[in-house]
């Protein structure tokens, strides 16, 4: 506790930024966030999801402006009181750097894990797909198997027999498996 009154506001800022934005979100990513065991696929909760979670940053991001040109509160340490005006600025970066780095991390994941459990649909005669996320009212994420070349590059044809759609791009998730994007 008492290291917690030797801190100035910002310093606390800073430590409250970058907890929300690192571990509360991922904790909260696996927990309610789209796709996990509570909400499913449940495409308006997963939209309200991200608008909530973008609506938190900017709110962040304003406040830690804010912090930059209102003037600080004396403090004996002149290089504390400088430093401080930037650090919540400075933890909120550092925070959605890495609690993006997580949930990409915790996404592909799921797919990986998609891909296994639906690995008696993705035998056979390569390239396969199977839909992991449909979009609405099209578009979405399809898992293709396909060890030989990025499914990008497959004709048109071969594209929509994959997904019913065009291929947009892909994104590797093993050495067999990609998430593609379709619209």
């Amino acid at each position: 506790m008492h290291i917690l009154q030797s801190l100035t506001f910002n310093e606390k800022l800073s430590l409250c930024l970058l907890a929300i934005f690192f571990p509360i979100y991922i904790i909260a990513d696996i927990a309610i966030g789209p796709e996990s065991v509570l909400t499913g696929e449940d495409f308006a909760f997963s939209f309200f999801w991200e608008i909530g979670w973008l609506i938190a940053a900017f709110c962040a991001l304003f406040v830690s402006i804010g912090v930059i040109i209102l003037k600080p509160d004396p403090h004996p340490s002149a290089f504390r009181m400088t430093a401080g005006r930037v650090l919540p600025l400075i933890a909120l970066a550092s925070g959605l750097y890495l609690g993006s780095l997580a949930s990409s991390a915790l996404a592909d994941y799921r797919m990986r894990a998609f891909a296994e459990d639906h690995g008696s649909e993705l035998t056979g005669h390569e390239p396969r797909a199977v839909v992991y996320r449909a979009g609405i009212p099209d578009g979405g994420v399809a898992i293709v198997r396909s060890t030989e070349r990025n499914p990008e590059t497959l004709e048109q044809g071969a594209m929509i027999d994959l997904t019913g759609e065009r291929i947009k791009s892909c994104k590797r998730l093993n050495e067999s498996d990609w998430a593609c994007h379709f619209d």
